[in-house]
């Protein structure tokens, strides 16, 4: 077989074009996707735009989303002066959004050292809150206080809020509790630091503003099943959320459907430090749930969104997101390449749920370090092949093939490749759209090193998945269900959930009882992805319940209701002021993410200090084996992280244990607490550089402040006698703060 380092010709096929698009001198490495919409845009010749990209329209003009990582040398006048708006900064990885005609000149700005453009993203209770304890957390049995979530933040990522929904509304119906909402595809007023969207801040205009989009109810399905109150349910509590007295910050992601654009990856991290950020300002702990995934991305915790996140998360700002559905898809392929075994073929099929003119998909090839590989394309239709191409070997090019079939029809394939990534692995990005009835053959050869593929392909505003496939085949092999996790749960800080099943079956508002054929109650769901990442570690975390749950869904989407496409799967409504809101059953881990988010939310008020670190230690601690997950190894296991959450023994742990940890000091406060435990009677050591003014608070797990004063202190060392042994035995949380506001949280026990 021929081998080509850039590809010139092809062997049958015809080659449309191929550029090299080697960086100028100190000009921005662009990723294998940046360079494909380069090629892609100047194929178009502006045009139109460049489908499957992540497009905002703002103020008239047409901007591209994307990540940066800068050096310290960056001007960020330069960035805005070439009309481009900087977002979210994350340590050294920054979003953006660049002017659609000004892309390539973005790329030669100084201090600009890679540049990623978004990867576009797609959608991935009565029972749960039984299987998982949350009910007798709740119900606050031997422990301190009811754990309600109450002085939490819980921000929901998604789209399809019902703003008026009554399970966003307290148990009574009396207080609105959504503190803040971001449509970041709706024109408005954008929030602070940001050039894109509309942000809502007062509750009535929130509740009046009616939906961020009519054509899903993911999100306030999702909101409800983390936070959700349940009123109108039975009882106003059978299908309430985990933190039904916590605050809600929603972040709308989705377009509208006007806008064939699309949410990508820097959208959520952009949603995820506006979350962080309210949350600091009203001096909360926060978790931001995320139910949306690609199967596409590097899946070793080095992408730029898990670089954003990384430096996002931190003491009492946590991020958890769905595994993804992936779990019986044969979407991934790995192949270790020897000198004597340097060959591996597979086919790529489409996603069933393509129309038949709309055949395309996506296939995501990356590297070991410092070693390269070949691609080689062929169409079978029979046991031979019709017409193939040279091999494509590695290096910074992007290239197009037409293949011809035997109906004299075309299937196009574009290669983005980049020799070196931004995690320093070969990359190949791969994007087909087929018009041809034959079998689509991938081979990719090496002589040594690793290689991962995965599948997939996001089409507004839903991912869609072939498969890799054997065919019948003697010399190709199926792709497997391994590493099936979305790039996103590969994400060092974050907590990623898998699916069980805590429902067989359902009776619907109409009476009608509906099962999920093959379900068994405790068993891992069939949809659920697998681990482990490209670098071996384990995931998902944990598992929740997500086959099936009971929450909330938008009366402003049509398919839920009477005559809709999800009608069936209505179990009962509430009708006020002479509207309908819905109550329906829905699955996937995009379920069992936000029951895990609302658990959280429990624990955060236990201890608004808590790392992303501490809670998977709680949960590993915690967590329910049975029948079912059998022995988790010391390890884990990549199908049920360390086993099925249990909110009421992480919690128990939490507040019978004496170990004292997570103090919160972002302002670099000099002080220490002793003893720690006490019996009430302690103190508190503050060095301070000039004569000030200290407040002390001390506050329940509820968040009640029990104890406070103010005192003078001068310049130097100060020690400052807490004399509070009237209060009852437990948690507490002391706030030291000083004039200009910098604070330290210290989690206190009495004993």
């Amino acid at each position: 077989m021929k081998k080509l380092v850039l590809a010139g010709f092809l062997s049958f096929g015809s080659l449309i074009s191929s550029t090299q698009a080697q960086n100028a001198p100190n000009a921005a490495k662009m990723s294998a996707f940046t360079r494909q919409y380069l090629f892609e845009a100047a194929r178009a010749n502006g045009k139109t735009l460049v489908p499957g990209y992540v497009y905002k329209f703002i103020g008239g003009q047409t901007f591209i989303s994307a990540f940066i990582r800068v050096n310290s040398t960056v001007d960020e006048n330069a960035i805005t002066s070439l009309g481009a708006h900087t977002g979210t900064k994350a340590g050294n990885v920054w979003t953006v959004q660049i002017p659609v005609e000004k892309v390539k000149e973005f790329t030669t700005i100084a201090g600009i050292t890679h540049i990623d453009l978004d990867m576009p993203v797609g959608p991935t209770l009565d029972q749960a809150r039984k299987a998982t304890k949350a009910d007798s957390a709740q119900k606050g049995y031997n422990l301190p206080t009811m754990m309600t979530g109450k002085n939490v933040v819980v921000g929901v990522i998604d789209a399809g809020f019902d703003m008026r929904h009554p399970t966003l509304f307290d148990t009574l119906h009396s207080t609105y509790r959504v503190r803040r909402v971001w449509k970041q595809k709706n024109a408005g007023t954008p929030p602070a630091g940001y050039s894109y969207g509309q942000e809502l801040t007062d509750p009535y205009v929130i509740m009046t503003s009616g939906t961020d989009t009519p054509i899903t109810s993911h999100g306030t399905h999702v909101a409800g099943i983390a936070a959700g109150s349940g009123f109108g349910s039975a009882s106003n509590n059978r299908y309430r959320g985990m933190a039904y007295e916590s605050d809600l910050v929603l972040v709308g992601i989705m377009p509208a459907p006007y806008q064939w654009a699309m949410p990508g990856t820097s959208d959520i991290i952009d949603g995820m430090n506006y979350i962080f950020t309210y949350s600091a300002s009203v001096f909360k702990s926060a978790v931001a749930n995320l139910s949306w995934g690609s199967s596409i991305g590097p899946h070793d915790g080095n992408s730029f969104f898990s670089q954003a996140c990384d430096a996002l998360t931190g003491p009492g700002r946590i991020f958890a997101c769905s595994a993804g559905n992936n779990g019986g898809d044969t979407i991934h392929l790995q192949k270790t390449f020897t000198a004597s075994n340097n060959t591996v073929s597979t086919f790529v099929t489409f996603s069933p749920y393509l129309a038949a003119d709309n055949q395309r998909t996506w296939l995501d090839v990356w590297g070991d370090t410092a070693k390269s590989f070949c691609l080689n394309f062929r169409l079978f239709n029979g046991p031979s092949a019709i017409d193939s191409t040279v091999s494509l070997c590695m290096a910074d090019t992007t290239t197009s093939f037409n293949l011809v079939g035997s109906n004299g029809d075309t299937c196009f394939i574009t290669v983005s490749m980049v020799a070196n990534e931004y995690n320093g692995k070969p990359h190949a990005f791969l994007s087909f759209y087929s018009r041809v009835p034959d079998n689509i053959c991938l081979t990719a050869t090496g002589t040594s090193g690793t290689i991962n593929m995965w599948e997939g392909y996001v089409f507004p505003p839903t991912g869609y998945y072939g498969q890799l496939k054997k065919l019948g085949y003697p010399f190709a092999v199926s792709g497997d269900t391994r590493m099936t996790t979305s790039d996103y749960s590969s994400t060092h800080s974050a907590i990623s959930v898998g699916a069980y099943t805590s429902k067989a079956g359902f009776t619907n508002i109409s009476g009608a009882s509906l099962g999920y054929p093959g379900a068994v109650v405790g068993r891992i769901a069939p949809f659920s992805s697998m681990g482990p990442t490209a670098d071996n570690r384990m995931k998902p975390d944990i598992t929740g319940p997500g086959f099936a749950l009971a929450s909330g869904v938008s009366s402003y989407d049509t398919s839920y209701a009477p005559g809709g496409d999800n009608y069936n799967a209505v179990i009962s409504k509430v009708t006020m002021s002479g509207r309908d809101y819905p109550y329906a059953m829905a699955a996937g881990t995009s379920m069992s993410s936000p029951a895990v988010s609302g658990i959280i939310a429990l624990m955060l008020q236990v201890n608004p200090l808590l790392t992303p670190d501490s809670v998977k230690k709680i949960m590993r601690i915690s967590a329910i084996t049975d029948g079912f997950t059998g022995t988790i190894p010391a390890t884990g296991s990549n199908t049920w992280g360390w086993g099925k959450i249990n909110a009421y023994k992480a919690l128990r742990y939490m507040t019978q244990t004496t170990e004292v940890e997570n103090t919160l000091d972002k302002t670099g406060l000099d002080c220490i607490l002793y003893p720690n435990p006490s019996t009430g009677n302690f103190f508190v050591n503050f060095l301070s550089n000039k004569a000030d003014i200290l407040t002390i608070s001390v506050s329940d797990i509820g968040g009640r402040v029990v104890y406070s004063r103010s005192m003078p202190v001068t310049a130097g060392g100060n020690t400052l006698q807490i004399a509070a042994d009237n209060l009852p035995k437990g948690l507490y949380f002391t706030r030291i703060s000083n004039s200009e506001n910098k604070i330290k949280v210290i989690k206190t026990i009495i004993h």
